[in-house]
């Protein structure tokens, strides 16, 4: 009795499939790995439950031409879903792994949900292709775990929310050669998950998180949808202290894996998002969070707190010298004198070669003494974290 020739397609080696073809393919195919759209849809469904009758779950390079679900089902042997086609949205729902599951090489043409399933054993999407959003919301992972170059053919977005996922202790969920510009990670702890040559958002010279994109992007309520999934239903202060640890999740596994740089960045995020997740450290412009930010970005940014360090200079010795500024002969000293009159006080140098004659020259002097130093720290503690964290 003939059977199917999906082997022969694909080059498979080992155990073969032995539906018999169906007889309207060209190609000798059975009725599961069949490419032709208009299958007969109540023989695939029949011929699927037969083989899900049998716990076989090898289902390499079938095509599911509609609608399938797998929801609450427990997969007892590996499942290899290699090659697989989806060409309708597909329900992993609660679904069970006990052994390994393998969907490599995969196409989901439409939603992909597997909401609260559990892979007890390895599971692999490398080379996948997930055209449309793909739900892993509260997936229990027991062992490794590896999405490796997502969408790498067809360059579509990967959009994915990771959200409160656990992991077992054994765990390791694995991101590798993998766009996360549109992945959302908010309730699960990072520092269990590796990253090997990841895309972030980027956004004014800064790697975010995508949930930090969205907050921006919808500001100030955070009662939102991202296409056909829920993201949140917190308050905008609820959404950044959950935030704020995502992003120390972030920086404790970059340091861990010794790249400083980027944990510098989600530093600024969990900076950020403190800031943010109350309203008074917010709004009050002189809050120290917010000042904090103004003049060095947390620590992590040189350029804006040499920027204002000069600025305050500038402004200082402009006003020392409007004020008055005089040497002990009674000469009146400009603008030039006065920067360096300033840069001498705030090394903690007393200059006896001029001195302020006013109120407003005393005042100017004193206010430099604490404002430039500190200012100067600022800029050498960033300069620090930023060129000393390279590797």
């Amino acid at each position: 009795m003939p059977i199917c020739k999906s082997w022969m397609k694909y080059a498979w080696e080992g155990r073969q499939c032995e539906n018999p073809p169906w007889e309207p393919d060209p190609e000798g195919l059975c009725i599961l790995h069949s490419l032709k759209p208009e299958k007969d849809k109540q023989l695939f469904d029949q011929t699927l439950q037969q083989q899900l009758a049998r716990q076989d779950f090898d289902f390499r390079g079938v095509f599911f031409p509609g609608p399938v679900s797998f929801a609450q089902w427990k997969f007892q042997q590996p499942a290899n879903f290699q090659r697989a086609y989806f060409a309708g949205w597909v329900d992993f729902r609660e679904a069970e792994f006990t052994a390994t599951a393998d969907f490599s090489y995969a196409r989901f043409a439409r939603e992909a949900n597997f909401a609260k399933a559990a892979f007890r054993g390895p599971v692999r999407f490398s080379r996948s292709e997930l055209y449309a959003e793909a739900d892993f919301r509260e997936v229990c992972f027991g062992d490794e775990a590896l999405f490796q170059q997502i969408n790498a053919a067809s360059r579509a977005p990967f959009q994915a929310f990771f959200q409160n996922i656990h992991l077992e202790p054994q765990a390791r969920l694995s991101f590798q050669d993998t766009s996360l510009e549109q992945v959302s990670f908010l309730g699960t702890d990072m520092r269990q998950v590796a990253f090997y040559n990841v895309h972030w958002p980027v956004r004014r010279g800064r790697r975010m998180v995508f949930d930090e994109v969205l907050l921006q992007a919808k500001s100030k309520p955070a009662f939102f949808r991202y296409g056909s999934v829920s993201v949140y239903n917190l308050s905008y202060e609820d959404v950044c202290a959950r935030l704020e640890m995502l992003y120390r999740y972030l920086k404790l596994n970059y340091e861990g894996a010794g790249d400083h740089k980027q944990a510098g960045d989600f530093h600024y995020g969990e900076m950020e998002m403190h800031r943010r997740a109350d309203p008074w450290r917010r709004r009050f412009p002189f809050s120290w969070y917010n000042l904090y930010w103004a003049l060095s970005g947390y620590g992590e940014r040189p350029l804006r707190a040499l920027a204002w360090l000069f600025g305050l200079l500038g402004v200082m010795a402009t006003l020392m010298a409007a004020a008055g500024l005089y040497t002990p002969a009674g000469e009146p000293l400009g603008f030039g004198t006065a920067v360096i009159f300033l840069l001498e006080q705030a090394t903690l140098l007393r200059p006896a070669w001029a001195t302020p004659t006013t109120t407003g020259g005393h005042v100017v002097s004193a206010i430099s003494r604490i404002m430039l130093p500190a200012q100067g720290a600022l800029f050498i503690l960033a300069l620090r974290n930023r060129l000393g964290r390279r590797r």
